[in-house]
């Protein structure tokens, strides 16, 4: 999930420089500085997101897509590593949103997946 941070420029009218700006304030590893103020999930080609802090491999598969969101948002709010303000943001992401992205059934891969799973 790719999380949104406070942007620091001027409030005026929109034009080409205020979407940049908006832009450029979208990052995918927040520190603890940052004012974390949404998450937008997204689907990509997984190689693309090696500098995302939260990713998983989607393959197709037999879970459906609506329990694998559900998964994957209780397997990164639950992430020792993540922030607190990061956990507040999986809880108020809603899987109906996300399974917009994802196509037919699938299969989930992500390095700390089956532990979430034996902790249930």
């Amino acid at each position: 999930a790719v999380v949104s941070t406070q942007s620091t420029g001027e409030e005026g009218s929109e034009n080409e420089e205020d979407k940049s700006d908006f832009l450029e304030s979208l990052i995918v590893n927040p520190q603890l500085s940052d004012i974390v103020l949404f998450g937008v999930p997204f689907v990509a080609p997984y190689t693309a997101m090696n500098s995302c802090k939260y990713r998983v491999k989607i393959t197709p598969g037999s879970t459906k897509k609506g329990k694998a969101c559900k998964t994957i948002l209780e397997m990164f709010a639950r992430d020792k590593a993540s922030l607190p303000q990061e956990r507040n943001i999986f809880k108020a992401l809603r899987d109906v949103d996300m399974t917009v992205n994802i196509p037919g059934k699938v299969k989930i891969s992500a390095p700390n997946l089956h532990g979430h799973n034996k902790r249930r």
